[in-house]
């Protein structure tokens, strides 16, 4: 700090102190109560500023949350959208092929041939698989 700064707050300071100590009570005591009057009023003024700009971050969070929260679901609504768009027209393709019936035909030929008979010609093709006791159940009962 510069000498000529010091000087003028010590000179302002003792000049301050002076008037203060020259004031008449009554007019102390207002001017107390209007620097108290001033000061509560910057605080609620900083403390309603602070409280409205949390306010609007907060808003303004919340549209961001908000908004990526929504362009997901709107993601999600376009790609069942496609998906489905994309099963109706392969399902659609199945259904109106000029050669359903003839794949169909081939398959039934396929399944017919696949006959495996085992050694002691049981119906069941795998001898480890057992996809019905009741078979088995039902010979035992009629002998």
């Amino acid at each position: 700090m510069s000498k000529k700064a010091l000087i003028g707050a010590l000179l302002g300071s003792a000049v301050t102190a002076a008037a203060w100590k020259l004031l008449p009570d009554e007019k102390k005591t207002a001017l107390k109560q209007r620097v108290n009057e001033t000061a509560t009023d910057l605080a609620d003024w900083t403390t309603d500023y602070a409280l409205d700009a949390l306010d609007i971050v907060d808003a303004k969070i919340a549209e961001s949350e908000a908004g990526d929260r929504f362009s997901g679901v709107v993601d999600g609504v376009k790609g069942a959208k496609d998906k489905a768009k994309q099963t109706a027209s392969h399902l659609t393709d199945r259904l109106t092929n000029d050669d359903f019936d003839q794949e169909t035909a081939d398959i039934r030929r396929e399944l017919a041939a696949a006959a495996h008979p085992d050694d002691n010609d049981d119906p069941v093709v795998d001898d480890d698989i057992v996809i019905d006791a009741t078979d088995n159940q039902d010979k035992k009962d009629a002998e």
